[in-house]
């Protein structure tokens, strides 16, 4: 079957019948020696715009076994969706089943064969690695990308330059949600697209500013693109749609809210996002998770001081958030916006420090960093040393 056109448009649906071992597309001989010694290996980092040959048929086999259980995921990531073994070979090939412990169950198959008829119709598209309009890095530094996301809105094959991300607590105070809201609106007038996960509170009233200056925002749901969650921001969900923007999910269509595609949801929030701002968060928001991954990728993560857990990020290296402007003024002072890979971060608040020190990491008033220092301890978070400094327990090194 010949390719559909646009990159990620679904074509008419492949054949899921099981294909006889001697249809694979790799001759089984030797297929186990070749794993094993990397002969299907290309070098890691496929870089966007490889995918666009594939075929419909190998797009559905990313989909179902994106939908199946995979014992070695990791592996197959790896070795298929950023290297040269195709995932047709890998639903074909018993060896190559066995090698990634692969187990499609019927209704997992049913369930793929359904959301790729049901996106084909409504004209959703199915990304994958590889393709022109995929943003988000190859696996590492404890980042591993979900084999397919379906997106639902507009989606360039050039990926926007200008990515923030803006996130914080639920039941969020009627001033953090005026703050996101001003915000996102000042940014996305900036050309700024606004990166958030759709959630009440802080995360609404980002994507609402960013609406009501007619820019462009991302939401990043742990329900499927057809499933709006929460119900109550369904419109919103639409109006995103509808306009410049695209909700992505790895999610099937019509998935329920799950745990782990909300952990997976904030991964992939901050791996985009050029910064992360957190404006208001308790000690156990998720937006939190959001905040982690970007300082340990290496990616500006910015804080509002005063509620409990944008305090416990400002002490683990975030710096103070002060207002949009100072944001852009930073990142541009950092060589601009743009991600790059991601990398593990040795914390600039890791070892033992003077409080002077801290301040001058952070940007911070000495201040703010006594009082950061004092809520640390308090919570066991930093331990004070003689002669003067603290030591972050949460990067001793």
């Amino acid at each position: 079957m010949e390719p559909s056109g646009k990159t990620g448009e679904i074509g008419s649906p492949p054949a899921t019948g099981g294909a006889s071992p001697r249809k694979c597309m790799m001759k089984r001989s030797g297929v186990n020696e070749k794993v094993r010694s990397g002969g299907f290996f290309r070098q890691p980092g496929r870089a966007r715009g490889d995918n666009e040959g594939m075929t419909d048929e190998e797009r559905f086999a990313r989909l179902l076994l994106h939908y199946g259980n995979l014992k070695d995921r990791r592996g197959f990531t790896r070795d298929c969706l950023f290297g040269d073994i195709p995932a047709r070979a890998v639903l074909e090939d018993p060896v190559l089943r066995a090698h990634y412990g692969v187990v499609v169950s019927p209704a997992a198959r049913e369930r793929a064969e359904h959301d790729w008829r049901r996106a084909r119709t409504l004209g959703l598209r199915l990304l994958t690695p590889g393709d022109p309009g995929w943003f988000l890095p190859p696996p590492g530094a404890g980042f591993s990308p979900p084999g397919v996301l379906f997106a639902r809105g507009r989606l360039d094959d050039v990926l926007p330059p200008k990515l923030v991300c803006i996130v914080g607590s639920r039941a969020a105070s009627r001033w953090a949600t005026d703050l996101a809201r001003d915000c996102g609106s000042w940014l996305a007038a900036d050309g700024w697209v606004i990166v958030s996960g759709g959630a009440l509170g802080v995360d609404g009233a980002a994507h609402e500013g960013a609406l009501e200056a007619s820019g462009r925002t991302w939401v990043f749901l742990g329900s499927g693109v057809l499933a709006p969650y929460p119900a109550r921001h369904a419109g919103l969900f639409d109006r995103v749609a509808a306009s410049e923007g695209c909700l992505f999910s790895a999610n099937h269509l019509y998935g329920k809210p799950d745990k782990a595609f909300f952990v997976q949801r904030n991964a992939f929030m901050a791996a985009c996002a050029c910064a992360v701002v957190v404006v208001e968060a308790s000690s156990v928001s998720g937006s939190l998770h959001t905040a982690r991954f970007a300082l340990r990728w290496r990616k500006p993560v910015l804080a509002q001081p005063g509620s409990a857990g944008c305090n416990r990020i400002l002490l683990e290296g975030a710096v103070p958030f002060r207002d949009p402007q100072e944001l852009v003024e930073g990142l541009a002072r950092r060589g601009g916006p743009g991600g790059g890979t991601l990398g593990e971060n040795k914390n600039p608040l890791s070892g033992a420090l003077f409080p002077e020190e801290i301040a001058a990491r952070t940007g911070n008033t000495l201040t703010e960093v006594f009082q950061q220092l004092q809520i640390g301890e308090l919570n066991g978070e930093v331990l004070r040393l003689p002669g003067g400094r603290y030591l972050n327990l949460r990067y001793p090194e």
